[in-house]
């Protein structure tokens, strides 16, 4: 490649980049001024290779995290903290938690492979809903209003944090935690909060 074509090369590879910085920032600018997790218009297909977006449980109050099935240890320690937090709420009296797991690994973590991993976790798919994004932009959305950093350090893994939110039937974010160690009790709080709001209406 001459160094001429190689300058425009290089400058189409930036204008790209520029484009995809300005339409995510709008995206997540509309979304801050929103009230709703729901109203960012990201895509994702689920298990059963069916486009659908991240409200993918509204009606139900939800824990929503990131991870990827190729983790060997923090995903599943998530998962399980997941069913440990819905433990706290059933003694709370409230059983009718839903979740959803977003992957960010965009090239390996695809609709089959997720199925294959909620069946091998034992995750009813009734209860869990398991979205593989459709681009890598979408999946970074998600992260950034989610307060989820991820990085590939190679050969299928990330570095990731390992954030928990929960949010009501509308999608409206009512408390997160970000450490596998941390207390449920912000999110219990938030849900009693919530519940209570709910019957005064």
């Amino acid at each position: 490649m001459q160094n001429k074509e190689r300058q425009e090369y290089m400058k189409i590879i930036e204008l790209r980049k520029v484009i995809t910085f300005v339409a995510i920032f709008v995206s997540l600018s509309l979304t801050a001024r929103a009230e709703s997790l729901y109203d960012l218009k990201t895509n994702w297909r689920d298990t059963a290779n069916s486009k659908t977006g991240i409200s993918v449980n509204a009606g139900s109050y939800t824990l929503i995290t990131m991870i990827y099935t190729k983790c060997a240890h923090a995903c599943p320690m998530t998962i399980s903290k997941l069913q440990s937090i819905e433990k706290d709420f059933s003694k709370k009296n409230f059983n009718g938690l839903k979740f959803t797991l977003a992957s960010f690994d965009v090239a390996n973590d695809r609709p089959e492979s997720l199925k294959k991993y909620q069946a091998l976790r034992k995750l009813d798919p009734s209860q869990w809903k398991m979205l593989a994004a459709e681009s890598e932009g979408d999946a970074r959305q998600l992260a950034v209003v989610l307060g989820i950093s991820y990085k590939s350090i190679g050969e299928g893994d990330f570095s990731h944090s390992n954030v928990i939110t929960l949010v009501d039937p509308k999608g409206e974010i009512l408390a997160s935690i970000n450490s596998l160690n941390s207390s449920s009790e912000p999110l219990v709080r938030a849900l009693e909060a919530a519940l209570s709001r709910d019957k005064g209406k």
